[in-house]
């Protein structure tokens, strides 16, 4: 089976790093191809990956009309089977070439459907495009059943045609044991409008007088100079850690995660979070409350101060920190193992083959 995966993005994020990971863990029956533009952390990875036959340059989050045509013929002599893309620009061009090429199979996964965008015009063009193209997909794979109720409202998929797939992490183990310490309230995020990480830096600033509540940020992006400065000027204990590849350390030192995301397809942080059994408190929104359930294993929050209340509870309620805990590597084992995910993929695959 030859499997050519297309995304439009190589830096820091869920897709890139869904992508890398279907790298790592397919079987080595399936022969991979890919399509991806330049850049860090990713691209830098993929052009020497071994598991890669072959890999064509594309622009970053821009569709070009030379490059589909470079994918055709690169389709064509490689026999791909099956084009499986990642993520809305991914989706432009695997559903273009099924145009040109109906007798490949084409395979979508979403990555997150949202009504939120910062223009109107944004707004218009992927509604449009995602109505159009819903014709020319063989299978929709979804991150989330939230993401899957969404997207069939938006006229994006069929239901017959879709499968969720939850995202998944390895097995990392559990958090570190901490006493005698400030409680530390972990976010990994891009810093950027989907994350609302001024939502972040306002929750911290109300917590500020709590000489008990440290914050430690673990990521980049657009927002991130600014709130690291704004922080200094405001005095607001906030650790800016910047970009790692190795976040999963300052996960293990922390006491409880926060989420303030806009939207999400099922959020990977989230499910590290769980994975080492972090209490998590998360905006109420669609892939978020797939992860954290309201007093299981978090508090999801709707306004600002319901998240201020939430880590206030948390920091000085050791039994209720500690029963969240429990639950969070619970759900983790449950549902989000890397085992269950790459085997509903490769069953897709198959099925997809075999219509």
């Amino acid at each position: 089976m030859n499997v050519l995966l297309i995304s439009v993005r190589s830096d820091f994020g869920g897709g890139p790093r869904h992508v890398h990971q279907l790298i790592e863990e397919l079987p080595s029956s399936i022969n991979i191809y890919m399509a991806f533009p330049q850049g860090k952390p990713y691209g830098d990875l993929w052009r020497n990956h071994p598991r890669i036959k072959k890999y064509v340059d594309i622009p970053y989050r821009k569709f070009n009309i030379e490059c589909l045509f470079l994918l055709r013929r690169f389709i064509i002599e490689n026999e791909i089977n099956i084009v499986h893309s990642h993520g809305n620009g991914a989706g432009l061009y695997s559903r273009t070439l099924k145009l040109i090429l109906p007798h490949v199979k084409v395979v979508h996964t979403f990555h997150g459907i949202t009504n939120d965008y910062s223009s109107y015009l944004k707004y218009c063009v992927n509604k449009v495009v995602g109505r159009f193209f819903k014709c020319f997909t063989d299978k929709f794979i979804l991150v989330s059943n939230g993401e899957l109720k969404f997207g069939n409202s938006l006229h994006f998929l069929s239901i017959d045609k879709s499968a969720v797939i939850y995202n998944a992490v390895s097995d990392n183990g559990l958090k570190f044991s901490r006493k005698d310490q400030k409680f530390l309230v972990i976010s990994l995020s891009r810093f950027d409008y989907q994350k609302n990480m001024d939502m972040a830096y306002r929750i911290a600033k109300a917590l500020r007088n709590n000489n008990e509540i440290e914050f430690v940020w673990v990521g980049d992006g657009e927002d991130f100079e600014r709130l690291k400065q704004k922080s200094v000027e405001e005095h607001v204990d906030i650790n800016f850690i910047g970009f790692t590849e190795y976040p999963m350390s300052y996960l293990k030192n922390a006491d409880l995660y926060l989420s303030t995301s806009r939207f999400e397809g099922l959020p990977y942080a989230l499910i590290e979070a769980a994975s080492v059994g972090l209490p998590i408190v998360a905006t109420d929104v669609v892939g978020n409350n797939e992860v954290v359930f309201h007093d299981y294993n978090g508090l999801v929050f709707k306004t600002e101060q319901e998240a201020v209340d939430a880590i206030k509870t948390l920091s000085i309620n050791a039994d209720l920190l500690n029963r969240y805990s429990i639950n969070s590597r619970e759900l983790y084992l449950k549902t989000f193992t890397m085992e269950k995910m790459i085997s509903s993929i490769v069953d897709t695959y198959v099925q997809v083959l075999n219509q």
